[in-house]
């Protein structure tokens, strides 16, 4: 009866693989990509949990609800795992990822079992990353990217990645607990593996982007723009009608020429100082 139990809970506690791969992508810089795997975690968790033994409770949404944002969220997880392997370039990075995240939600919307549901963004993401780097080619006439990204990146992810398709299509029938719990850790290795090793666009040293509560909470300033802890800012001095300004009028620049200001002579004349000295001191002449 416990192996029994023990192996109908083998899909939700397999669906903890993605934590890490969340983990990985957030020390990389992919905080987009990072949310996305801890999304698709949560739901698939939840998901299988309702399946499991005494774990109905878990199910605070509809069962077609968590069915469906599982396979939304495995769906888009291979599709921004693969534009952040494509290294694209703003905006275009942003309005690609944007138009996956729309076509994909309306393409599992109509069909959630089919072959469609993963090899349309896989399909379209393929064919996205091979033109751009057909034209690298052609631009610097030799190979892009390096040959270890072809060999430690790309082939390995793409050869777990093939692998978890094959266990999710075509050997879920053997045995449902096990091979569904293989093809979540395939998964999960092929994004990690898939993954660029450093996120281009979130800085480097002091300026690195930082995946944290203040973060989430659009209160924390961009790389560019971060300052010193140090570095106290200024008070600006408010004008109001009860301010009066201490410039004085006489000390400011004027263009045209100002008339000598009128020193009326010293009462008493001063030691050791000539007439023609005190008009010349006062302007006389």
């Amino acid at each position: 009866m416990g192996a029994f139990i023990a192996k109908m809970l083998l899909p939700t506690v397999s669906s903890l693989v993605f934590l890490p791969t969340a983990s990985v992508a957030a020390k990389r810089g992919f905080h987009m990509e990072a949310m996305v795997y801890f999304f698709t975690m949560f739901f698939t968790a939840i998901y299988h949990a309702c399946d499991g033994p005494g774990l109905s409770i878990l199910c605070f949404m509809k069962y077609d609800i968590l069915e469906y944002f599982s396979v939304y969220g495995t769906a888009l997880s291979m599709w921004v795992t693969l534009i952040a392997l494509g290294d694209f370039d703003e905006p275009q990075r942003s309005s690609i990822t944007m138009f996956g995240v729309l076509t994909t939600a309306v393409r599992i919307y109509q069909d959630r079992w089919g072959y469609g549901i993963y090899s349309g963004p896989i399909g379209s993401a393929v064919f996205i990353i091979t033109v751009k780097w057909l034209q690298k080619m052609r631009q610097l006439r030799a190979v892009y990217p390096e040959k270890t990204v072809y060999t430690q990146q790309v082939g390995p992810g793409c050869c777990f990645g093939a692998l978890a398709l094959m266990l999710r299509f075509y050997f879920e029938e053997w045995d449902y607990a096990y091979v569904h719990s293989f093809y979540h850790l395939s998964l999960a290795v092929s994004f990690v593996l898939l993954l660029p090793k450093k996120n281009r666009y979130a800085g480097t040293g002091r300026n690195a982007a930082k995946l944290s509560c203040f973060a989430l909470c659009c209160c924390s300033m961009s790389p560019g723009t971060v300052k010193d802890k140090t570095d106290k800012p200024k008070k600006k001095k408010s004008r109001t009608v009860w301010t009066v300004p201490t410039e004085k009028l006489l000390t400011r620049g004027c263009s045209t020429p100002t008339l000598p200001l009128y020193n009326p002579p010293p009462s008493t004349p001063i030691k050791g100082t000539s007439i023609s000295k005190l008009k010349e001191m006062n302007g006389w002449k």
